[in-house]
């Protein structure tokens, strides 16, 4: 089918559901289709498909004729289309979900081939992952119409370039949406209403500009000059010649300003990669920042990185980079926001490349602009983990023994310590695994079930070996092909093939067994049981304390029951162990202390270290135990206790973020994590 207008919509990573924007402009593009058209659908009548919607569809009360027949007719399509009609749209989503990886890549594209056969001319508006569009566009080429992207103030610039710079290469026209709809609005659209409002306004704008004309693209009207200058037959000449030497200025004017807005878009591409670059650069270095630079023999560790090296590091492939992309390295500077840390997680790529500007008598002439961009190492944002509110043994079916958790989620301690190696492992790749799922009680599985009734895609209760606590629901999708590749060296097998995000753990006694209770009931490798920085090792410390703090730091750890690592790493972030720091903030001695933090301490002197640590430690014991994770308990420490459980997360500060993965490496270095440190983000901040 030759004739449908057919639109790919999707978002960069957190911009929310593109779903309501892509109703809103297939409502647009509906309104668009005139009466000549070769559809045998009503005019007015669009059709939105979601390849990766999961669950049916409920259809609208108040459907037109026109959306009801479309539906009747993918009812007649193949068995894999679900349509329902609302409002003005027919609704298309899979009767089954579709599989992850590239099989599922596969069929959802061959899924949208369907649906695209079957729209009959109806404006067609596909809802796409931001993963699945370049293969999504690849395969329908020229009949894609447009692009529409939703994207945040704050997303990736790099992405958005990528994007820009691939799709016209391709001859694809492309918008991006940063202006998120209201919920009414969105509320409208979805029941293929006129949403009205800055949606129905963009969505309109957008649909005008693809109407089809002579050219491709129907041009806006003009209104007409010869009438105006009829009237005035005497002065038609010297005012036609003064318009066309005024147009030729402002043309002149025009290209010269195109020109430098294209040279600056360049160079602001160039910059952002520099920077991003860089910031790999560090995140690959960081973790060998934190190995001693001798080992237990009195050699040197070659793994050992200096920060100096470090940092050289960086700067020498943010140079490079932004070289390669068409920067002079004389006009390239690369610094560091936070160079006082002893361990920087910020970059800052600059650069002042000339252009040249024409239009002048004297010919071209040279200008200089300015371009920044700013890109950081964080951690990703912890979830909420409150100790006081999980479970210690398991219940429920199955498994009865003690639980441990890695990122919130409960499993048999035997599988904690397998997934801990086999997450390090997956740092090194540059992969940070993510836990979706593990132990659930028959209950829960139930619950499950009821939502999902598919014994294909969720086990009935009482069969589901998740109640063993020796499977784990892995991701992102991105780690599949190394789960498949590496599991097995850990003791994880996966257990379908059609489930690439399920493993269970093999290595242990047999799942759901009278020997896997008592086996986990003896366990004595405290490293596997709580996870929340009480059990973060023994009383060992690592090479870097020095040893004027090793004897206060030892045993204020053993009176308050906390990791002496995790106590000397803070001190290690917060001063460098220098009891006369003083920051900017007014925060004072060794373990930074304000002022009413230390009054409400009883800590007449912050900069006496034995005082201070004494502190310190009495502080991080109330934090764990009110927030029973050793990320949130330190982001409360840098950012209080408030900002912390308001969100139950760490703060979107990136100070404290930073603050938090600094520690975290601290520990990891030292080996004294309960829990792999997650893999360092790369963001593109500013």
């Amino acid at each position: 089918m030759t004739d449908s207008r057919l639109i790919v919509v999707t978002a960069a990573p957190g911009a929310g559901d593109p779903l309501p924007a892509a109703a809103a402009l297939a409502l647009a593009m509906g309104r668009g289709v005139r009466s000549g058209h070769s559809s045998a659908q009503p005019a007015g009548d669009a059709v939105v498909a979601d390849p990766c919607a999961n669950g049916s569809l409920r259809g609208g009360l108040l459907a037109s004729g026109g959306a009801q027949a479309l539906a009747s007719q993918f009812a007649a399509a193949p068995a894999g289309i679900e349509a329902v009609s609302r409002g003005r749209l027919c609704f298309c989503v899979p009767r089954e979900p579709m599989p992850p990886g590239r099989e599922g890549v596969e069929r959802r594209l061959a899924w949208c081939a369907e649906v695209y056969a079957g729209a009959t001319g109806a404006p067609l508006v596909l809802k796409l992952g931001a993963g699945d569009l370049a293969p999504f566009v690849g395969h329908f080429g020229s009949d894609v119409n447009a692009v529409l992207l939703q994207a945040r103030e704050e997303s990736s610039r790099a992405l958005l370039g990528m994007l820009v710079g691939e799709l016209g290469a391709s001859g694809q026209r492309l918008r991006i949406w940063r202006r998120q709809p209201g919920r009414l609005q969105a509320r409208r659209a979805l029941g293929g209403l006129e949403p009205g409002g800055g949606l129905g306004e963009r969505a309109t704008n957008f649909a005008r500009l693809l109407e089809p004309g002579e050219g491709g693209v129907r041009p806006r009207p003009r209104a007409s000059r010869r009438r105006q200058l009829e009237p005035e037959a005497g002065q038609a000449l010297p005012l036609a010649i003064g318009v066309a030497c005024l147009g030729l200025l402002l043309a002149a004017f025009l290209v010269a300003l195109g020109g430098g807005a294209a040279a600056k878009g360049r160079a602001q591409r160039a910059t952002d990669l520099a920077a991003l670059s860089a910031a790999r650069s560090m995140r690959e270095d960081f973790p060998r920042l934190f190995i001693p630079a001798l080992r237990g023999d009195g050699s040197p560790d070659p793994r050992h990185l200096e920060r100096s090296e470090y940092l050289r590091n960086a700067e020498d492939v943010g140079v490079e980079v932004g070289a390669a992309n068409g920067l002079p390295q004389d006009a390239l500077r690369v610094s560091f926001p936070d160079g006082e840390s002893f361990a920087p997680l910020e970059v800052r790529v600059s650069a002042r490349p000339a252009f040249s500007v024409g239009g002048s008598s004297d010919g071209p002439h040279e200008r200089r602009l300015r371009v920044v961009a700013t890109a950081a190492l964080a951690q990703p944002a912890a979830g909420p983990e409150v100790g006081a509110a999980r479970a210690q043994m398991a219940s429920g079916g199955g498994y009865s023994g003690p639980l441990a958790y890695r990122q919130g989620k409960p499993m048999r301690p035997d599988v904690a310590a397998g997934f801990d190696r086999m997450s390090r492992a997956a740092a090194a790749a540059g992969l940070s695994l993510r836990v979706n799922s593990a132990f659930r009680s028959d209950a829960e599985q139930a619950r499950l079930f009821a939502a999902n009734p598919d014994p294909r895609w969720v086990a009935r209760p009482g069969t589901s070996l998740h109640r063993c606590g020796t499977e784990l629901d892995l991701g992102p999708p991105g780690a599949y092909g190394w789960l498949a590749a590496n599991a097995s060296r850990f003791g994880f097998l996966q257990r379908y093939s059609w489930e690439a995000w399920h493993f269970g753990y093999v290595r242990g006694p047999d799942p759901c067994s009278t020997a896997a209770d008592r086996a986990a009931g003896s366990s004595s490798d405290s490293r596997v049981r709580g996870g929340d920085g009480r059990d973060a090792g023994g009383s060992g410390l690592p090479g870097f304390v020095p040893a004027a703090y090793r004897g206060v730091l030892l045993r204020e750890a053993a009176r308050h029951d906390l990791s002496a690592a995790l106590l000397a790493a803070q001190l290690m972030a917060e001063s460098n162990f220098n009891p006369a720091a003083v920051s900017a903030a007014g925060a004072q001695g060794i373990a930074q202390f304000v002022p009413s933090t230390a009054a409400a301490y009883g800590l007449r002197d912050p900069f006496d270290a034995e005082q201070a640590i004494a502190a310190q430690a009495r502080l991080m014991a109330d934090l764990l135990g009110q927030f029973g994770s050793t990320e949130l308990a330190l982001a409360a420490y840098n950012a209080g206790p408030g900002a912390v459980s308001s969100c139950s997360c760490v703060p979107p500060y990136p100070e404290t973020r930073a603050y938090v993965a600094r520690i975290m490496a601290l520990l990891d270095g030292a080996g004294e994590l309960a829990a792999p440190a997650p893999a360092l983000l790369v963001r593109l901040i500013s």
